[in-house]
């Protein structure tokens, strides 16, 4: 893990795995609290997992929510129109 300067005590940390790409990011609630970051080649989310913990040890009142996982859709897809 880079190095985390967190601006505050995070509520939430949220891990979010794209299956697509292999990316993982972490964000946090509430979003001031600092950016999120992104590990590449990460697609089971154990990486960015591992970073949460570490995060979760300082601040013991936050809790993890994830990994959930998406799929970004492709780049020449079309928008679906509702009915």
């Amino acid at each position: 893990m880079e190095t985390l300067r967190l601006r505050g005590n995070p509520d939430r940390i949220f891990i979010s795995v794209d299956e697509s790409t292999g990316k993982s990011t972490v964000s946090f609630f509430p979003t001031d609290c600092g950016s999120p970051f992104q590990h590449d080649d990460d697609r089971d989310g154990q990486r960015a997992l591992k970073d949460a913990k570490s995060i979760v040890a300082k601040y013991p009142t936050c809790s993890i929510h994830g990994p959930h996982f998406h799929a970004a859709r492709p780049p020449k897809a079309r928008p679906r129109k509702r009915a």
